[in-house]
C-alpha cells in the first residue's frame, strides 16, 4: 500500500460463504479492507452499532430473511450517504424501480468480475 493512501473498509453481505470469501479475496487484492456477514440481520446489527466503520457495502439480493434491496434501505436509514452495491445472479427478478427505491448506487451481475467491481468502487468512493 502506498504511504498515506486511505484503505476503504467494505461490508460484504452474502449468505453464500463461497461468494463472500471470494469477494473478500478480490477486495484484498484491490487493497480494500473488508468484513463479511453471511446473514443480513447480522449485517444490519453490526452496521447499526458502528456505521462509521464502513465506507461502502456490497449486498447480495437474494438472501433468507431480508432481500439485499430491503437491507440497503435499512442501512441508508442509519447512514444516508453510504454507497451500496447490489450483486445478483437473478437480475431479471429485480425491477429497476425496486433498485431505485432501495437507494442502491450500483448493480453488478454474478459472477462479478474484478474490473466491474473496481470501477464501481472507484466511482462511488472518489
Amino acid at each position: 500500500m502506498a504511504k498515506g493512501r486511505v484503505r476503504h473498509r467494505i461490508l460484504i453481505v452474502d449468505d453464500n460463504e463461497i461468494v463472500s470469501d471470494m469477494m473478500k479475496q478480490m477486495l484484498r487484492r484491490m487493497d480494500y479492507l473488508s468484513v463479511i456477514c453471511n446473514k443480513p440481520t447480522d449485517a444490519l446489527s453490526l452496521f447499526s452499532r458502528a456505521p462509521e466503520r464502513f465506507d461502502a457495502v456490497i449486498v447480495d439480493e437474494i438472501m433468507p430473511g431480508l432481500r439485499g434491496t430491503e437491507l440497503a434501505a435499512e442501512l441508508l436509514r442509519i447512514k444516508n450517504d453510504i454507497p451500496i452495491i447490489l450483486i445478483t445472479g437473478h437480475g431479471i427478478m429485480i425491477s429497476l424501480e425496486m433498485i431505485r427505491k432501495s437507494g442502491v448506487k450500483a448493480t453488478l451481475i454474478k459472477p462479478v468480475k474484478r474490473a466491474w467491481l473496481q470501477k464501481a468502487l472507484t466511482e462511488l468512493l472518489t
